[in-house]
């Protein structure tokens, strides 16, 4: 730093002359930083939501018809989910641009939908849970052609009585060889000693794999020779039973010579049916067997 004095009319003047090194110096030059780009973010159409919003589930003849609205006509896709007899299914509606859209799923119970919504090729998506009971068909008694009938035991020897299983699947009027003035109808063998004891069982081979909705039952024309309690199994390989009656045991009226009905829901189709006779008369006997279905 250098100090030099001036006189101007007397006056010295000071004048600081100062030397920046900085100035004798290139000022650093800063880099440029490049910002980012921001991008801006475009927002989800709603039209799935909207078509979301519009859909209708309606029962129609074993099955659920889905309805909705797609007034923009913009591609959406719809998946629904669902399960049948314990089976997970899907359908899949995709790219769909119809203004008014439908789809119809076969169904024979009551079933639950998951239905998810997006626009296509969208990862966003809204979900609807729905349900229907579908319409229906009249429950019928089936034919019992070919069925066969097989027993824990049996009376069925010509010499004594034949009160086989196999006429539990026989027409209910048929007279019994044995006892002409009397239903035909089974009996557990009881000339051992002592005899067998209770549960008892009789499997019913249907010849093939129906989803019945009802077994019907009548009693030997003699009360004091039937059983009170039972359980009701299904089948499909005649190996292994599973309850079908709702899980509980069932009250047998055997002073009633009428069918008796109940109801079953076995989870798929079964070709077997399992009568597991638990309490009882020491001779139980049963007269008739029938099975009903939705057909």
């Amino acid at each position: 730093m250098k100090m030099k004095m001036i006189k101007i009319k007397g006056v010295y003047t000071g004048i600081l002359l100062i030397a920046l090194f900085t100035a004798c110096k290139k000022n650093p030059v800063v880099p440029a930083v490049e910002a980012p780009e921001v991008s801006v973010g475009v927002p989800e159409d709603p039209n799935y939501q909207t078509v979301a919003a519009s859909i209708e589930i309606f029962p129609v003849l074993e099955g659920a018809k889905f309805v909705w609205v797609n007034a923009s006509k913009k591609a959406v896709t719809l998946k629904f989910k669902y399960t049948i007899d314990g089976i997970n299914k899907e359908t899949l509606v995709d790219n769909n641009v119809a203004a008014n859209g439908t789809v119809t799923i076969p169904i024979f119970e009551l079933t639950n939908f998951s239905v998810a919504i997006s626009n296509t090729g969208s990862k966003l998506l809204t979900t609807r849970l729905m349900g229907v009971l579908p319409v229906q068909k009249p429950e019928a008694k089936l034919a019992k052609t070919g069925w066969t009938a097989t027993a824990s035991s049996e009376i069925n020897n010509p010499d004594e009585e034949l009160n086989g299983a196999m006429n539990i699947v026989d027409a209910v009027d048929i007279k019994s060889i044995t006892n002409p003035s009397a239903p035909s109808f089974w009996q557990s063998d009881y000339n051992l000693d002592p005899i067998y004891p209770y549960p008892h069982w009789l499997i019913v081979d249907l010849k093939q794999a129906i989803k019945i909705t009802k077994v019907g039952l009548n009693a030997h024309n003699d009360g004091n020779q039937g059983f009170t309690q039972f359980k009701i199994e299904g089948s499909v390989d005649g190996i292994g039973f599973t309850n079908i009656g709702g899980g509980t045991d069932k009250t047998f009226n055997p002073k009633i010579t009428t069918e008796q009905v109940f109801a079953v829901s076995p989870a798929t189709a079964i070709r077997y049916v399992k009568i597991t006779l638990l309490l009882g008369s020491p001779y139980p006997c049963l007269g008739n067997f029938e099975a009903y279905a939705r057909q």
